[in-house]
């Protein structure tokens, strides 16, 4: 076998494999032996085939899968031996001779390769703004006051005041108020503070068990969500609109619990926290991390688009249009597949720039890494369903086979060595801390950047 390159230009090469009869015929002659053992062919005993007649029927077919497995190795082989950067999968080369797939004859094969530029990443001159949000007041008070009513104690009052989440039976009425036939009827509870307006509050108050009133919840709630919640229902069912009876099966009372160590201890653990200012402290610590996420991912998007714009990478444009059309599931007329090429362009270049800063700070990923992500996710897919308590072994066996399964290995040592290079970029580029109350982070964070509006018109 001899394999040459001929390098085109700095970012395509094409390889040149030749194969001679001695590289490829031990292969062909084991699997026509194998097939000699198993063939049924009508006028000979199971295994007695002459190797002859199981060449002429299935010789060509043997030759050409083998002579294929070979390419794959073969090409496989050399770039890794030979430290070739490729970009994309290599491409049979288009306009070659035929040849005739006849045992006993030398081949020759081209194939097309794309080469990976080879670059050098600056970090950003200027500053880039890191958005914050600011903890206020109110989210304290909001996240304490949720808190307060979860760690409270429940009890159960003769009538009901405002302050009372009420548990009973809604019935659907039809136009005239009596009960609809078929109607829909559901048991529920329903919070008193819900109820966004105090007049619309003022039938569920002084309510005793047993108490029956006529309400149209779709009229006193908030939202949709809030109803469909409720009742129970489809979002879109005209039971939503419909007048309910609703009879009381209990009254329930939640006295929220006092702001003293034993919440203290409750929430964080014991002697954590210590005094009410240090809990406020804790409280708006912990809004800041949850909001500090998000503040990381708009920050890895505005990085994205900044490297990009910043860095000019070359790729083999016209190779890997050709490879993504041989690829190709369904047709697509020009003006979409520029604008998916351009995509699968941009996710190309951020990777090669991801690699390079991975390869220059020896980022380095460990299997166990890899593993306990894929436990993580695992355990996230079943805390979806309910399942927050898995057993260790069941949850080591599901993992592992989520691991087996065709590129997630890779798919999670990318997601690890991303944040890795994230963590990285985050200390060494010089960024503008730049704080915001909750509603402007928000639409901060959806907003386009000009680098996206001019190519998400589609």
């Amino acid at each position: 076998m001899n394999i040459t390159k001929q390098q085109v230009d700095d970012l395509n090469a094409v390889v040149k494999i030749e194969l001679q009869p001695a590289d490829y015929q031990d292969r062909v002659g084991q699997v026509i032996r194998q097939y000699q053992k198993t063939a049924n062919v009508p006028g000979f005993r199971p295994g007695k085939v002459p190797a002859g007649i199981i060449k002429k029927m299935y010789g060509k077919a043997v030759l050409v899968d083998e002579l294929n497995k070979l390419l794959s190795e073969s090409l496989g082989k050399y770039i890794y031996d030979n430290k070739l950067e490729v970009i994309g999968t290599p491409l049979p080369k288009q306009g070659e001779k035929e040849q005739a797939f006849e045992e006993g004859n030398a081949f020759e094969f081209m194939y097309e390769l794309g080469i990976a530029p080879s670059i050098e990443v600056n970090m950003p001159k200027k500053k880039v703004p890191y958005y914050l949000v600011k903890v206020d007041e109110k989210m304290a008070e909001d996240d304490i006051s949720d808190i307060r009513r979860r760690y409270g104690k429940f009890s159960n009052p003769e009538i009901s005041d405002e302050t009372n989440i009420l548990y009973g039976e809604f019935n659907e009425l039809d136009e005239t108020g009596n009960l609809k036939e078929g109607g829909h009827k559901t048991t529920t509870t329903l919070s008193i503070e819900m109820v966004k307006e105090v007049a619309d509050r003022k039938p569920l108050i002084g309510l005793k068990k047993g108490d029956i009133v006529r309400i149209n919840p779709g009229k006193i709630l908030r939202s949709e969500a809030e109803l469909s919640a409720l009742l129970k229902l489809e979002k879109g069912s005209p039971s939503l609109e419909s007048d309910y009876q609703f009879t009381v099966m209990t009254i329930n009372q939640i006295e929220k619990a006092e702001l003293n160590q034993e919440l203290f201890d409750k929430v964080y653990g014991e002697g954590v926290v210590n005094s009410e200012e240090e809990f406020r402290a804790k409280i708006k610590e912990g809004i800041a991390s949850y909001f500090e996420k998000e503040s990381d991912r708009k920050l890895k998007k505005d990085l994205r688009n900044i490297f990009l714009e910043e860095m000019n990478i070359p790729l083999p444009d016209a190779f890997l249009k050709r490879m993504l059309k041989a690829n190709q599931e369904k047709q697509m007329d020009e003006a979409t597949f520029e604008h998916e090429y351009y995509h699968v362009s941009e996710d190309l270049r951020w990777n090669l720039i991801q690699n390079k800063l991975s390869a220059v700070h020896s980022v380095e990923v460990t299997e166990d890494e890899v593993k306990d992500l894929s436990r993580q996710v695992i355990r996230q897919q079943f805390a979806q369903y309910g399942y927050y308590e898995m057993e260790p072994e069941r949850l080591e066996d599901i993992s592992m086979r989520y691991l087996n399964e065709e590129g997630n290995y890779d798919k999670l040592e990318r997601s690890i060595r991303e944040n890795k290079v994230f963590d990285i970029l985050k200390k060494e580029v010089k960024l503008d801390m730049i704080e915001m109350p909750y509603a402007d982070f928000v639409a901060k964070l959806s907003e386009q950047t000009a680098h996206e509006k001019e190519h998400h018109h589609h």
